[in-house]
């Protein structure tokens, strides 16, 4: 089968096939590494020291001796929306915006090179696919912050952000978030399409795409990273803190105070093991589900 990559700079893809082909990914890539994203965010929200910290080992057995296995899937239901959701809009988008650039380049006769293009689209993406499902993410970190046993409601950690914040409250941290996105998008696809550059020799090699969407995972990851960990504390901040919601400069401030540089990195080494597989996976879906979109489209034709 062909490994063609309808991600680099003027592939023939509709809004409709990225729409569906997105929308599936993001489903698929969820289901894969839920368990690993609940264990991120709990490293995240840790406020001791690096040095201090408990190790993964340690985090995964206390959660899994006090509040049993399933609180691995804690928050799954938004967190499973909010993937549908971000795989569509991220890859619709990423079609719409290609374009647009690509329509831009000629008309100014610039021609940016195939990761560069990748980059600046995906920073495009980052910010749609923030602002159209960022409410699922908060509701997610809140469910997946809860260390009870019993499982929270959606429906009341929903009314109770409302009541507190107002619509407001949705949306708390979402510039770190819209930053922190946005540069792991945009980083994401460039290295995406330096990685599918590198591999042309290689495109024999079953899974290719999903090889090269790993490593693009981890690089998009391993250089924002932080505003991953801001992101979240900032989330969590009016809850843990009871009070008002801060400022993510500020915040980073007290986190470099109190717990050191390395206090941004909690959780990296999971996150690392969570992103590159869902990058992987997410891509790789996203490449073979468009292959036989159309496909089936061109059967129809004929």
């Amino acid at each position: 089968m062909s490994s063609k990559d309808h991600l680099r700079k003027g592939a023939d893809v509709s809004p409709y096939e990225a729409l569906m082909a997105g929308s599936l990914s993001g489903a698929i890539a969820r289901a894969v590494t839920a368990p690993l994203d609940t264990l991120k965010i709990r490293l995240q929200l840790q406020e001791r020291t690096f040095a201090s910290r408990p190790k993964v080992h340690t985090v995964l057995k206390n959660l899994i001796r006090n509040e049993g296995v399933v609180a691995l899937w804690k928050g799954n239901v938004p967190a499973e929306i909010m993937y549908i959701l971000y795989g569509g809009i991220q890859f619709t988008s990423y079609s719409v915006l290609s374009r647009a650039l690509s329509q831009v380049e000629n008309q100014y006769s610039y021609n940016l090179s195939a990761s560069s293009h990748s980059l600046v689209v995906g920073i495009g993406t980052g910010i749609m696919s923030t602002l159209g499902t960022y409410p699922f993410d908060l509701l997610r970190t809140r469910l997946v912050a809860n260390s009870n046993k019993e499982l929270l409601s959606m429906t009341t950690t929903i009314a109770g952000i409302y009541r507190k914040d107002g619509l407001v409250g949705f949306f708390a941290g979402i510039r770190p978030a819209m930053l922190s996105v946005a540069a792991t998008s945009g980083l994401m696809f460039w290295a995406y399409e330096l990685a599918r550059d590198f591999s042309k020799e290689f495109n024999n090699i079953p899974f290719i795409e999903g090889i090269c969407g790993f490593a693009a995972g981890a690089t998009s990851k391993g250089l924002t990273f932080p505003l991953d960990t801001i992101r979240k504390r900032t989330q969590m901040y009016s809850i843990t803190k009871k009070t008002a919601p801060i400022s993510a400069f500020k915040l980073t401030g007290q986190i470099i105070v109190n717990e050191g540089l390395y206090g941004l990195y909690k959780g990296f080494g999971v996150s690392i093991l969570k992103t590159a597989p869902t990058s992987a996976v997410s891509l790789f879906t996203y490449e073979y589900a468009l292959r036989y979109i159309k496909s089936e489209s061109q059967e129809q034709l004929n």
